[in-house]
């Protein structure tokens, strides 16, 4: 008996909350619009609003009732009655009687509109009667903005949504009389944050006339649909799909699409150098790299976790606060959305900022700018790549130190109490002397330069082959005091004008000699034998050649570059009228690169196996001293190319500009060292040091070896030199 009891009692109570609950959810009614708003009696009248009662609604156009149609909780249909007037329209629904607004009777009415939502240039069609006019033409209003009409007839107008129309009801009228119908929903892209990103990046897309309802707005990248994490009537935010692609943005709401900027699809960010990687809360972190985003809040950087104040922002660099509370653990810099995990940091009273210069050999002073330090130098305990260095003298900030003897690429840290501190790298670079210098004479009169597998470097002077041991030790390595043609053993071969030299991967020498119309190229093999392996009857300028397979590639004066076939002919290759003056490289894909010379021709030229000729880097008759991508970058006087068979890059000195430089195989051109780091043309002189230091004069010869270190002929020095830059 007690369980029924217990059981009526819950029934009761669940009855009572659910009446409370219907009770509570009972929505006054109200109307928002009524379309349209004149007709003849039978055009069926929409009423829109909100807490409309299933049945028992009354409906009157000027006292007159009408029939219901249809009705729901938001929408009710009636149709205008056949003796009603133009006056009031009005409803009553659930127990409350609401006004809609003026009813006209009149041939002039809409029926309906489609689509009701898009962006300016959508073709709307309008449906109803009484559109037409012998009078002046019907006129179409979209949120009180006139549109242009493209059709009409009695029953049918088409207009297209006008420029910034914004959303509002359509609006027809005719000889003066008007009809409003529906609402249209006028879409907008405005804006789109951020314009670049990748995979996962979420897009934030300010405008107009999105449905609030996230399932309903289609959002679409180049055509790949992305993900609508939110949305709202005036802003949308969407996640990038994973196969993203760079292309305008669009926005599709009931079939109507809508476009927006271009989104531009980049790489997540590469950090190059940060620095210092240690350092107290409140000072800054300078970052470099590529792909970061010039806009400040599109970065952010954590420090283990811990997100710091980026205060500055460009494409390759950031500058960000340490955070209080950042300890000791990694840093992660996002962009865009896009992550790229960083070096560990260390919270502390210690920290290497930057180093001056960042390269050098050994003996080279550096200044190692910082915090933390110790004003005793013997407190500081300074590494290169792990080599104790001597630090000369100290403040709290700047360490001057000497460059160890046995110094390596690598990190110098800074050790000063219980507290270490990882800084920059210092890269073992710099130029010295091999052999010579003013004054020896050694290399007078000398020309061209290359170089064996083991290390030996081979020159041109007088009538002879001179070898360069890695020891700095000068030979004569073939040829004699006479000139002559004869082929035969190095002891006894005999050479006429030698003028360019050159190596192939097997370590076979080519000289390139002769006098006037009688020209040759000379082949002289590591066993030591001398044999012409070309004859040129032709007046041929300083252009040699050689690639993989053996073809050898000579320029003619003023005629181009030709190569030669295995019966010993020659078949052109090249195009280009102007003379090539001295040693070319081929690549392994059998790509020929020379440069142009002088000061009338400062470029690099790249020719195919095509034979097409295409400047690669610089321009035609427009000299400078710049770096930079192609036709961007100004050269001097370049000579003697030589390609690094490790990267790729194409090397060669500039005279003018009293320089070593290379140019990517992409045609950026970069400067390795010369004119005192100035980037000065005609700064010349004689100088060993760090790269920014070095200074040199009248080059005519460079080659690079498989370890990455060039060697070039300083001629008007005496000297052959020795750039590190590993």
């Amino acid at each position: 008996m007690k369980s029924l009891l217990y059981f009526l009692c819950g029934l009761l109570l669940l009855t009572a909350c659910k009446r409370n609950r219907d009770e509570g959810m009972d929505i006054p009614p109200s109307i928002s619009s009524f379309w349209p708003n004149s007709g003849k009696a039978g055009t069926i009248v929409t009423i829109n609003g909100a807490g409309f009662k299933r049945k028992d609604n009354e409906v009157t156009f000027n006292g007159t009732a009408a029939t219901v149609l249809d009705v729901n909780d938001t929408v009710m249909t009636v149709l205008a009655p056949a003796s009603g007037s133009s006056g009031k329209l009005s409803v009553k629904t659930n127990g409350k009687e609401l006004q809609a607004g003026t009813y006209t009777y009149q041939n002039l009415s809409m029926r309906g509109a489609n689509p009701l939502n898009g962006p300016a240039g959508t073709n709307v069609v309008i449906v109803g009667e009484g559109f037409s006019s012998i009078n002046a033409p019907a006129k179409v209003l979209v949120n009180g903005k006139e549109a242009t009409i493209t059709s009409v007839n009695d029953t049918t107008l088409i207009a297209s949504v006008p420029v910034s129309a914004g959303s509002g009801a359509i609006k027809v009228v005719v000889d003066g009389k008007e009809v409003t119908g529906p609402a249209f929903l006028f879409q907008d892209i405005s804006k789109i944050k951020p314009l670049k990103g990748g995979k996962g990046t979420q897009v934030t897309i300010t405008g107009e006339g999105f449905n609030i309802a996230t399932a309903n707005n289609t959002v679409a990248f180049n055509g790949v649909a992305g993900t609508v994490i939110s949305a709202t009537a005036t802003q949308l935010v969407v996640a990038t799909p994973d196969d993203v692609a760079t292309g305008p943005l669009t926005v599709t709401i009931n079939g109507q699409k809508t476009v927006g900027p271009v989104f531009t699809v980049i790489p997540p960010p590469v950090l190059a150098t940060v620095a210092p990687l240690s350092g107290p809360a409140g000072k800054d972190v300078t970052i470099t790299g590529v792909n970061f985003s010039g806009v400040l809040d599109e970065n952010n950087v954590t420090f283990n976790g811990v997100a710091g104040v980026v205060k500055q922002a460009s494409d390759k660099e950031l500058i960000v606060t340490i955070p209080a509370g950042a300890g000791t653990g990694n840093m992660k810099v996002w962009v865009n959305g896009q992550e790229t995990g960083g070096p560990q940091f260390k919270e502390q009273n210690l920290g290497v900022v930057s180093l001056l210069p960042d390269n050098g050999l050994a003996g080279t002073t550096v200044t190692v700018t910082g915090i933390g330090f110790s004003a005793n130098p013997a407190d500081n305990i300074v590494t290169f790549n792990g080599v104790t260095a001597n630090v000369v003298s100290a403040t709290a900030t700047t360490l001057e130190v000497v460059a160890p003897v046995n110094v390596t690429t690598g990190t110098v840290n800074v050790k000063v109490s219980s507290l270490d501190a990882i800084g920059p790298v210092f890269k073992r670079a710099g130029v010295m002397t091999l052999a010579g210098g003013p004054g020896t004479g050694m290399f007078a009169g000398a020309t061209g330069l290359t170089g064996d597998r083991n290390g030996n470097l081979y020159f041109l002077q007088g009538q002879q082959v001179k070898k360069l041991s890695p020891d700095g030790t000068v030979s004569t390595y073939t040829g004699g005091t006479v000139s002559a043609h004869v082929d035969g053993p190095l002891a006894t071969a005999l050479f006429q004008n030698p003028r360019t030299i050159t190596v192939d991967i097997y370590d076979n020498l080519y000289v390139l000699d002769g006098i006037g119309q009688r020209n040759y190229v000379r082949k002289i093999t590591p066993a030591g034998d001398v044999t012409t392996a070309l004859t040129v009857l032709d007046n041929i300028s300083g252009a040699l050649a050689v690639d993989n397979n053996g073809t050898i590639y000579v320029g003619k004066v003023y005629q181009g570059v030709f190569k030669s076939e295995k019966n010993g002919s020659l078949t052109k290759f090249s195009g280009f009228i102007h003379t090539v003056p001295d040693k070319m490289a081929v690549d392994a894909l059998g790509n020929l690169y020379y440069a142009g010379g002088d000061y009338y021709n400062p470029f690099v030229v790249v020719v195919p196996t095509s034979g097409l000729n295409r400047v690669l880097a610089g321009s035609l008759f427009d000299v400078g001293f710049v770096d930079g991508d192609g036709s961007m970058a100004r050269l001097g006087s370049p000579l003697c190319v030589m390609m690094d068979p490790t990267s790729g890059n194409i090397f060669f000195v500039d005279n003018m500009n009293m320089s070593i430089r290379y140019v990517t195989p992409s045609g950026t051109v970069k400067t390795v060292t010369g004119a005192g780091g100035t980037f000065e043309s005609f700064k010349s002189g004689y100088k060993d040091g760090t790269l920014t230091e070095a200074l040199f004069k009248s080059m005519n010869g460079i080659h690079v070896d498989r370890n990455g270190s060039i060697f070039v002929l300083d001629q008007s020095n005496n000297a052959v030199r020795k750039i590190f830059l590993k």
